[in-house]
């Protein structure tokens, strides 16, 4: 019988015990996306949508005993990394990166505000992650950290990521974290492109007044990822990811999921 290939995207992440972000929202998306997610556990969180109350790293030895679990079974067509806690993970999950496309959520700290890797991790990030990337979606605050600075102007911010990065196919640059005077919301993302140099796609929306805004990121580049396992071309795989955040910010806007920054509902895409 022929062989039917699956879009499939790997997710290597932390785990949100209240199902609203990290390994979780992850393999939600894929499902909304229409791929099929497989998870291996960097890291473990006791969080919930009021704050991170703990974190823990998971032994890398492990996380490579998972990899290779994955890795010599399954066809891998992208790879979406999300918390990655220490230094030693991030060389790991390193070692394993390189045959897919690899989009990079540099997660640093969650939407509650709790900081979910410290100084050390981040180091290993830009040191052995970021030049395995292909692409990268970090939040305002977390394209600081990459560029060393307070963000001024994001299209700037993301050029110094590329320039500093030459490796990355694209950032994507979200524009949630600062609304624009008109109550909108513009999306980026700077790619390059052989003929143009660095090509920019433009997304804009309306921003949507919710708390329910718990795993956002982690959606966003997951639904990037699952559209890159599909083999759409990068800018059409960012506005799919951007339109499908979108509309479940919107589906979400006023339900409730517990006592603080509430999730997204994922499960209403199929309604």
């Amino acid at each position: 019988m022929p062989v039917t290939e699956i879009p499939t995207v790997l997710s290597i992440a932390g785990s949100d015990p209240s199902g609203g972000a990290g390994i979780q929202a992850d393999l939600k998306t894929f499902m909304a996306a229409g791929v099929y997610g497989a998870a291996a556990l960097a890291g473990l969180t006791a969080q919930n949508t009021t704050a991170v109350m703990a974190a823990v790293a998971v032994d890398a030895d492990f996380v490579r005993q998972q990899l290779e679990s994955v890795f010599s079974d399954i066809r891998i067509d992208a790879v979406k990394l999300g918390m990655l806690p220490n230094r030693e993970i991030c060389k790991t999950v390193a070692a394993f990166l390189g045959d897919c496309p690899v989009i990079c959520d540099p997660v640093m700290v969650a939407t509650s505000g709790g900081e979910l890797i410290d100084a050390a991790a981040v180091s290993g990030l830009m040191a052995h992650i970021l030049p395995k990337s292909d692409f990268v979606t970090p939040n305002l605050y977390e394209l600081g950290v990459l560029i060393g600075k307070p963000v001024g102007d994001m299209v700037e911010a993301g050029m110094d990521v590329l320039a500093r990065f030459p490796n990355l196919t694209g950032i994507a640059l979200k524009g949630g974290h600062r609304p624009d005077a008109g109550g909108t919301v513009t999306d980026i993302l700077l790619y390059r492109d052989s003929r143009r140099g660095i090509g920019q796609v433009t997304e804009i929306h309306p921003f949507i007044e919710t708390k329910n805004t718990h795993g956002t990121g982690c959606t966003f580049s997951s639904a990037l990822a699952a559209g890159l396992a599909k083999k759409q071309p990068p800018a059409d795989a960012f506005v799919q990811a951007v339109r499908l955040t979108h509309r479940l910010i919107e589906l979400s806007r006023d339900l409730r999921i517990g006592h603080g920054h509430g999730p997204l509902l994922h499960h209403l895409m199929a309604s």
